[in-house]
């Protein structure tokens, strides 16, 4: 019986000074002036504080950790800004990771790539791009854009960015009317219980016209002279160029 006391002992001795010397040895590691003496590197939790550390020495630039750059400044992580580095611009998040992809920042819209770079292209110059947090947008030099647009073969008109569907849109001086799926329409169309026809040469506006300008506000069907000598400068792919629209006397 006192020979197993003692071995209870002697394990529970064992077994304090093991947790006394692995604690010691936490909190030695865990204060600047030991990793410094040590020459340790990475993000170390120094005196309470998450730090990035270069052998030993509180380190200022990008590192790389789980995915992706962080930027620090004397060891510090910094988030939510422009960062420069290697001749490129980079922004870090609320996170104080780098970010790819489009991103919009202070109200404008930029690409920062998809190849795991990171670095800034610039403001999206013209461009249908999945803005997050917001959705699909229309950007046009690195604002949300109003207005028609060429895509995939025909016009959209964007208000604010946003697509607009089913309805009147002016503009070059012509009406124009955008389906349900936000494509201008050509050819004869019905819209509220009227035919009316935008033309079948790609050009999609109203035939009809008083020869005053269009305006928003404007009712379309005041449209009534047909035009049939209206001609258009054509683009290398073959579209009409907007706002080239003269009569062919």
């Amino acid at each position: 019986m006192k020979k197993l006391k003692l071995s209870l002992l002697m394990l529970v001795a064992v077994i304090s000074a093991t947790a006394f010397a692995v604690n010691s040895e936490a909190v030695h590691a865990d204060t600047v002036k030991a990793i410094q003496k040590q020459h340790k590197s990475g993000y170390l939790n120094a005196d309470g504080q998450w730090l990035w550390f270069e052998n030993g020495q509180r380190y200022t630039g990008f590192r790389h950790n789980m995915g992706t750059y962080y930027w620090f400044i004397n060891g510090v992580r910094q988030d939510s800004g422009w960062r420069h580095a290697w001749g490129m611009t980079y922004y870090t998040d609320a996170e104080g990771r780098a970010v790819q992809g489009v991103q919009q920042i202070n109200g404008k819209v930029y690409d920062f790539g998809n190849d795991g770079t990171f670095f800034s292209r610039g403001i999206v110059k013209d461009a249908y791009v999945n803005v997050p947090g917001v959705g699909w947008r229309w950007v046009n030099n690195g604002q949300m854009f109003s207005g028609f647009r060429h895509y995939m073969g025909t016009y959209y008109w964007f208000e604010n960015g946003v697509r607009a569907d089913n309805g009147w849109h002016f503009a070059w001086g012509f009406a124009y009317y955008t389906g349900k799926d936000g494509r201008a329409l050509q050819g004869e169309q019905t819209i509220d219980g009227q035919t009316l026809n935008f033309g079948d040469d790609n050009t999609f506006y109203l035939r009809y016209f008083d020869g005053g300008s269009a305006n928003p506000g404007d009712d379309p069907r005041r449209f009534m002279q047909p035009v049939t000598d209206l001609q258009f400068d054509y683009d290398e792919n073959g579209h009409p160029i907007p706002g080239t629209a003269y009569w062919d006397n």
